[in-house]
């Protein structure tokens, strides 16, 4: 689904994409953007520069950068496309793997690179005072007129193409010490009717780069102008590195205080990487070659220039390098090195073989470290993986005890609710009995006062009878009067019976 969707965004990618690519597992190196990985076509080994998997699996990266990202490759894929040169890395098309939205430019597989040749990063490093390799001076100056032959069909293609970023780390060797410029990646193609490519952004590493090409713009509304003579200055960077086999790190700045006038003068690039250049006159005076008129030195001091229309074309840059080759093979420097470096130099090319195997050993080294490396860095995602599961699991289990608990609170919350909704209704109950037991009462109460009332009454009520009596009987009958008994009951409640509760009245 992910090839289907790019290809259906970017169809000029189509007829490119190859059938049957597997990746072999070997990490050959990385880059700022992507991984360079080994991989098996039919019937070869080869390269593929593959987009890094960062930009797939970090949901935080903008979708921009995502987007700048993929533009850049499908660019570079379409520009190495249209390239046909024995002095450029071979494209061969592009490949799909799984778990990859984005595909990986499919290429040639080449030894090593120049910087790797001529500075290796060995594990362990070498003992001290170990004798460096010897490099004929032939030799580096058919490399450099390789890189510049690569240069020449960049810049006088219609329209021409700027590199922009030209490193030892970006010239390739095959065994036969074949050099080859590779990386496209921030190559600019110039319009046709403009003679300076505009740059939002600045090109590769600071060391290879002129000062027109790093020095920051004045406004915002202002962008840095340079053409192809910034791949000319790499070069001229590359040379030094590669002639006097010392890497040029950042060179000192760009300023320096004149004693006489005790203001700040501002120094030349050539200036800058003076130390630099006695290790070339160093190399120089050890073939015998070191004078000042040197076509080495001139192409340098020339490729150094501040001024970016007063270093040289490419084609310049060719003719003072095939003068530097031809005076290598006519000067007798190979006697003077031999002479030098006995026994261990007795001929340069089967040095130059033991060196090639020295250098395919050390490669296999790597990358089998490389790749114990990676499988280390796999089993420990794996047991954190295992863990990350484990403590998701308990993670899962404390909270369903959690809900669980919470569920529990729930219900005795409800029941509480229950409860204390059953102490309101009797505790009313109660209220409204002791209303009906205040009313009883008050009716005993009045009752009482009734009964005291008719205490009082018995002597008057008796005189009274007595006065409503006849005086005589006019016949001989007797009137028998009985005594009747008036009960009174007083109910109360829980409380002794009242005195009075009973009383006898005699009518």
């Amino acid at each position: 689904m992910a090839a289907e969707g790019l290809l259906a965004e970017y169809p000029e990618l189509r007829p490119f994409v190859l059938p049957n690519v597997r990746l072999t597992g070997v990490r050959i190196g990385a880059g700022a953007y992507g991984s360079v990985e080994e991989v098996a076509v039919p019937g070869a080994i080869c390269a593929a520069k593959k987009i890094h998997d960062i930009f797939l699996d970090r949901s935080e990266i903008p979708a921009a950068e995502i987007r700048r990202a993929t533009a850049q490759f499908v660019r570079e894929c379409q520009l190495m496309s249209t390239l046909g040169h024995p002095n450029i890395v071979k494209f061969l098309g592009v490949a799909f793997f799984p778990g990859s939205r984005l595909p990986a430019l499919v290429m040639e597989r080449l030894l090593t690179s120049l910087h790797d040749l001529l500075d290796p990063e060995t594990d362990p490093p070498p003992p001290p005072n170990t004798p460096k390799p010897f490099f004929p001076l032939s030799l580096k100056c058919s490399i450099l007129h390789n890189v510049a032959c690569g240069l020449a069909y960049l810049h006088e293609r219609s329209p021409p193409v700027i590199h922009r970023d030209l490193s030892a780390r970006n010239v390739l060797l095959n065994s036969g010490m074949v050099a080859k410029i590779v990386d496209l990646g921030v190559a600019r193609i110039v319009p046709r009717m403009r003679t300076a490519a505009t740059m939002t952004k600045g090109p590769g590493a600071s060391v290879y780069m002129p000062p027109e090409a790093s020095a920051p713009a004045k406004s915002n509304a202002q962008k840095s102008k340079y053409d192809a003579s910034i791949d000319v200055f790499s070069l001229g960077v590359v040379s030094i590195f590669t002639i006097g086999e010392v890497f040029p790190c950042d060179p000192v700045t760009g300023t320096y205080l004149d004693e006489e006038t005790g203001l700040l003068v501002a120094r030349t690039e050539l200036q800058r990487r003076a130390e630099y250049m006695r290790h070339v006159n160093g190399q120089l005076r050890a073939c015998g070659q070191l004078r000042g008129d040197h076509p080495l030195i001139r192409l340098i001091q020339q490729c150094l220039h501040n001024g970016p229309h007063k270093r040289p074309s490419i084609r310049e840059v060719l003719r003072l390098l095939e003068e530097a080759r031809a005076g290598a093979r006519d000067s007798g420097w190979e006697e003077v090195q031999a002479a030098q470096t006995q026994p261990r130099n007795q001929s340069s090319e089967r040095d130059l073989q033991s060196r090639v195997q020295e250098l395919q050993q050390q490669l296999q080294q790597q990358l089998q470290s490389r790749n114990q490396e990676n499988a280390d860095l796999q089993s420990s995602n794996q047991e954190l993986h295992s863990r990350n599961q484990a403590k998701d699991r308990e993670l899962a289990e404390a909270r369903q005890q959690l809900r669980r608990k919470e569920e529990e609170l729930a219900r005795q919350g409800a029941e509480l609710t229950r409860a204390e909704e059953t102490i309101r209704r009797e505790q009313q109950q109660l209220r409204q009995k002791e209303e009906q037991l205040r009313s009883s009462e008050a009716l005993v109460a009045d009752f009482q006062k009734t009964l005291q009332q008719r205490d009082s009454e018995p002597t008057q009520r008796t005189k009274t009878q007595s006065s409503l009596l006849p005086t005589a009987v006019p016949h001989s009958t007797q009137v028998n009067i009985k005594p009747r008994k008036l009960t009174v009951q007083c109910h109360r409640k829980k409380t002794a019976p009242c005195e009075n509760d009973e009383r006898i009245f005699n009518n």
